[in-house]
């Protein structure tokens, strides 16, 4: 099933979807930004893993599934997770009105961060329903991926790949039965000869949809090995890196007197609206105003 159907069971219920990522070309993880009503479900079976968390609003959840019934007082901080293939009796918001920010994880987001960090096998699977909960660090990861929905950047693509590995990490390490098996090896900086490596493929794909797992594959690393080497070797993350270095970009092609919407296509926007909403937040003023001071 694509990501971009997780949410299809909430359409029918009253409410609204405010914003999602449909838009973007993001690889492991969907989002949806909804407004829901009071209501109830019929039974279904989950479709795939999600994480919903609410960031507005008061109401009462009541859940059924396995013969229990759950009961939740939710507001802003409470966070729901539900693997994939688990079967629901019910859902029902009993009362009040909530917006909560729905996350649709690919399978592999869990199983590839499972396998190069070392956790026993059947890591993932020992991943249940967990609901009611509060988790400041899920919360905070899951609002940068609401601002990355409302407001994209040069390289959002890059910082939603590494939070959906962040978010995998903390599911993992937190609300798993299963531990890390003892390998665990302390990752340095990368060497002279892979660093120029990957520099150089991040220069050669810079219009390009760039994501972590090329990056690796280039220094013949895991993903998660080279976030933390790379970082260790440049200062800063390979979102801040490639963030910095399009808008760099821009700004050579706008004193080229390129157009707006071809600019926003090369420096793979998903469009010129957004390009220059992520201008101006970089640097206080509209491509068109820097264009204008740079030729006068």
């Amino acid at each position: 099933m694509a990501l971009a159907e997780g949410g299809d069971k909430y359409e029918e219920a009253p409410g609204r979807l405010l914003q999602s990522s449909a838009a973007r070309t993001w690889s492991g993880l969907f989002a949806e930004f909804r407004s829901h009503a009071s209501a109830r479900s019929d039974a279904f079976v989950q479709p795939v893993t999600e994480i919903s968390m609410v960031l507005r609003g008061e109401g009462l959840v009541r859940r059924r599934a396995s013969g229990e019934t759950l009961t939740t007082h939710a507001g802003p901080g409470v966070i729901w997770f539900c693997p994939a293939g688990e079967p629901i009796d019910c859902v029902e918001l009993v009362q009040g009105t909530l917006e909560v920010l729905h996350l649709y994880l690919q399978p592999d987001a869990l199983l590839d961060y499972a396998a190069e960090r070392g956790f026993v096998s059947t890591a993932t699977q020992s991943l249940r329903y967990i609901g009611g909960f509060s988790d400041p660090l899920l919360e905070q990861m899951g609002r940068a991926i609401l601002a990355e929905v409302q407001a994209e950047t040069a390289a959002g693509s890059l910082l939603v790949e590494s939070l959906c590995g962040s978010l995998a990490a903390r599911l993992l390490y937190s609300y798993s039965n299963s531990s890390l098996d003892v390998r665990s090896s302390r990752v340095g900086r990368l060497d002279s000869r892979r660093l120029n490596r990957v520099l150089e493929y991040i220069h050669a794909h810079l219009g390009d949809e760039l994501n972590i797992r090329g990056m690796a594959c280039a220094v013949h690393l895991s993903r998660f090995h080279f976030a933390r080497a790379f970082k260790a070797s440049t200062g800063q993350t390979p979102y801040q890196y490639v963030n910095a270095k399009r808008m760099e970009r821009a700004k050579a092609l706008l004193v080229q007197d390129r157009p707006l919407g071809e600019i926003a296509l090369t420096l793979n926007f998903s469009s010129q609206a957004n390009f220059t909403r992520a201008f101006r937040r970089e640097f206080g003023i509209t491509p068109g105003q820097y264009r204008d001071q740079s030729s006068g």
